[in-house]
């Protein structure tokens, strides 16, 4: 009886094997079109909350995904362009403003953001590589009380935005 299914499902396992192996999911690492970074950052970050990761020395462990937020990505889209567009790299703006300031501004009624915030990278894959291979903004990525986020990319500047 075994020999018999082998049998039958010899023809079909080729088939099998290219499904298997064309759905695994990796980050893309070609470039995409500046503030067209919506679902593929989600997907980015939620793939990193749902295998967990390491942080540093922190072991973290997977945690619920994130939905996406307009308002979020409002504020991550100005402030994108803001540091491009003034030549500056900061979480606080010349004038002082504050991520959480410029998420109220934006219209997000959350209590706490998060920001990370990286410039140079040309892809997500490398964006996310590199604020995985930061402490600070891995666990801003991993933290569980996060429950929604925005992103935006312009000009090689990139700018995430976690609320709860």
């Amino acid at each position: 009886m075994r020999h018999y299914i082998i049998k039958k499902l010899f023809p079909i396992l080729p088939f099998l094997f290219i499904l298997f192996f064309a759905s695994c999911k990796k980050d893309s690492t070609a470039p995409i079109p500046e503030g067209q970074v919506q679902l593929a950052m989600l997907d980015s970050v939620n793939n990193l909350r749902a295998a967990g990761c390491k942080c540093g020395s922190f072991v973290m462990p997977p945690v619920k995904p994130l939905i996406w937020n307009n308002s979020l990505a409002k504020s991550a889209e100005g402030h994108a362009k803001d540091m491009s567009n003034r030549q500056y790299f900061a979480h606080i703006s010349p004038e002082g403003t504050s991520p959480i300031q410029r998420a109220f501004n934006a219209g997000y009624t959350g209590n706490t953001i998060e920001e990370n915030i990286a410039k140079g990278y040309s892809n997500i894959g490398s964006v996310m590589a590199g604020w995985k291979a930061s402490e600070d903004h891995c666990k801003a990525m991993m933290d569980p009380m996060s429950i929604e986020m925005g992103a935006y990319a312009y000009n090689s500047y990139w700018v995430q935005e976690f609320g709860h």
